[in-house]
């Protein structure tokens, strides 16, 4: 399978050079910390112009956007790994990406299980999720909505329009990577987000 995971040049350069570094990932993703990637071209050059745009801006410089391409194998180890599966969005799903967007105290208050805020799982598969979420977890995490009182209907839409992905959480899960390599995406402006849509 091939997988891409949309960066700026300088990071995608350090990945296929010495590897993907857990230690730099954000903490309230989707899917807990770890490496994001998606079968989708596409989305992972929107992903690289807009991240490259925001590094460019913060560190004075002008990197171009990167695509780094993974080759995976997902058969290798996959007795010994804990893969995490989402085929469609529902409320599980839902509830999942809420919780690893949650504060550690929330998720004990609450008794909160269905994340992966500790890396329990390995790999984890499932539609990306939309900006509304975001401001879910921004009111339960200050006490504005509880979590009991969440509606996810408001999280499930009718149609897959964010497309899917493949996150990497552990040391394990990296035996399924079988090559990297990196390219300056072409015709870049194709990419630029505008009001919602592509331009």
């Amino acid at each position: 399978m091939k997988l891409y995971h949309g960066t700026n040049f300088s990071s995608a350069v350090n990945i296929c050079l010495y590897g993907i570094d857990f230690g730099k990932s954000q903490k309230y993703l989707d899917f807990g910390a770890g490496f994001y990637t998606t079968p989708s071209y596409k989305h992972a050059a929107i992903t690289a112009v807009r991240k490259t745009r925001t590094y460019n801006y913060f560190n004075k410089v002008n990197e171009e956007p990167y695509i780094v391409e993974i080759s995976c194998n997902f058969a290798t180890n996959n007795k010994w790994m804990k893969i995490k599966r989402f085929p469609v969005h529902n409320k599980d799903w839902s509830e999942f990406i809420l919780n690893n967007r949650l504060y550690d105290t929330i998720l004990k208050q609450y008794g909160l299980t269905n994340h992966n805020r500790y890396n329990n799982y390995d790999i984890v598969y499932g539609e990306i999720a939309d900006g509304s979420i975001v401001n879910i977890a921004y009111k339960v995490n200050n006490g504005l909505l509880l979590p009991g009182d969440v509606d996810y209907r408001h999280l499930l839409k009718n149609e897959s329009v964010y497309g899917y992905q493949y996150s990497f959480h552990t040391e394990l899960s990296k035996t399924c990577i079988m090559d990297l390599k990196c390219d300056m995406i072409r015709n870049k402006q194709k990419y630029f987000v505008r009001n919602g849509g592509v331009k």
